[in-house]
């Protein structure tokens, strides 16, 4: 019995004969037995919270709040940190077992403001503890929240490229409307983290807790997953769609044949999902295989090691238009998320821009994808901005921030939902 199903097909199984550069849409889905009791892996937790002086009063006060919850909720296997950044950044807590609570829970309740922001300083600092706290076997976290634009974003994105490659996920929340989304959504998007925008303080323990129960679900570790490509087919671009959008960057080998990249870790009891574009060469008629793809795993509560899945990847030439039209509704709305999230971040940019047309074309561009996907909550945040802008001629901060959020969160497809 398998401990993963590793499935894959393609928007459209057929494609013209003799048509050179033709695309090709392939969604892969990973999916952990649900018979399987995998047990739960150790946590290893790196809390990095913004204490300068734009913190002070609610924010400060819930961050605090949201950080005890977490300790409470943790496990004795599990390993915390609390960092805290300003002008400089320190270890109020260093790396630990979750054990003796008390003297973690009485560091939070001394944090105090004070200085400027630079959260480099906080991530250098937070990934010293994530090294001294992790195993081959523990779920690398970290989570940072701030509310205000920091020096050193380059050296940020740096140190978060560097800690990819460690299995480091960071996940970024940012409160009010003065910190810098983009840069916050592309520290989390480079680690496979999730970017979160925060209208109010209150919402820090909830959305807290929504990430903490994400960390706990995770019970299968270092999956790698690796595409073997036909001869003259390429991969264009590679994404995980579900459950939060991110770009992935392969490795290819000398010849460009085998894309190989680490996705992080498995939840249980939910599916994740990725998308690969691929050009194809032109050929004859004909079924061909175009590519294998390889899901590598191990399982540490089950002492499982280096196991893998293997699926192959199959689409006919044809000469038949008709064949080739025919098109699969759930690997279809899965692509057009990716869609609507690129039309949301090119509407946002219009708007800051001041193309006011620019950026409601694309807004009801977008629209028409969330509203087929069932995608509620990004519908109504984009049918607001549109108000916005045509009352306006600008979208508020807020709301700007909120629809970048959200198009990153996806929804999950039924199969069954679709037919």
């Amino acid at each position: 019995m398998a401990e993963i199903t590793l499935s894959c097909k393609l928007a459209r199984d057929y494609t013209m004969e003799n048509e050179p550069d033709a695309l090709a849409y392939l969604l892969i889905k990973l999916v952990p037995n649900a018979a399987i009791d995998f047990g739960s892996l150790p946590a290893n937790l790196c809390l990095v919270i913004d204490v300068s002086g734009s913190m002070r009063g609610q924010k400060i006060k819930n961050a605090k709040q949201a950080a005890k919850y977490v300790v409470n909720a943790l496990k004795p296997i599990d390993t915390v940190s609390v960092v805290i950044f300003s002008d400089e950044a320190r270890a109020i807590v260093p790396a630990a077992k979750v054990i003796d609570k008390f003297p973690i829970l009485s560091a939070i309740d001394k944090i105090s403001i004070v200085g400027g922001t630079r959260m480099y300083h906080g991530l250098e600092v937070g990934v010293r503890e994530i090294r001294r706290g992790a195993t081959p076997h523990t779920i690398n976290r970290m989570i940072v929240l701030t509310d205000g634009e920091t020096e050193g974003e380059e050296q940020c994105l740096t140190i978060a490229r560097q800690e990819a490659q460690n299995n480091l996920v960071i996940t970024t929340f940012g409160i009010g409307t003065t910190y810098n989304e983009e840069f916050l959504k592309e520290l989390s998007d480079t680690t496979l983290g999730s970017f979160y925008h925060l209208q109010t303080p209150e919402q820090i323990s909830s959305e807290f807790a929504r990430e903490l129960a994400a960390i706990s679900a995770a019970v299968i570790s270092n999956v790698k997953l690796s595409l073997n490509l036909a001869k003259d087919v390429h991969l264009e671009e590679l994404h995980r769609i579900y459950p939060t959008i991110a770009r992935l960057v392969p490795e290819l080998d000398a010849e460009g044949r085998i894309a190989s990249v680490m996705v992080g870790n498995l939840r249980k009891d939910d599916k994740t999902v990725f998308g690969a574009q691929l050009r194809l060469p032109s050929r004859s008629a004909g079924r061909v295989r175009i590519a294998q793809v390889f899901a590598a795993y191990s399982i540490p509560s089950l002492q499982l090691e280096d196991r893998v899945e293997k699926s192959d990847v199959i689409i006919h030439y044809t000469a038949d238009r008709d064949l080739c039209g025919r098109a699969d509704k759930e690997v279809i709305s899965y692509f057009n998320q990716l869609i609507a999230q690129s039309l949301a971040d090119e509407a946002m940019r219009q708007a800051k821009a001041g193309n006011i047309s620019g950026a409601t074309r694309a807004l009801n561009q977008a629209m028409l994808f969330t509203q087929k996907i069932g995608n509620i909550p990004l519908t109504r945040n984009i049918e607001a901005a549109v108000r916005e802008l045509k009352q306006k001629g600008t979208i508020s901060a807020d709301l700007m921030k909120t629809v970048r959020a959200g198009s990153g969160h996806t929804v999950k497809i039924e199969e069954e939902e679709l037919s």
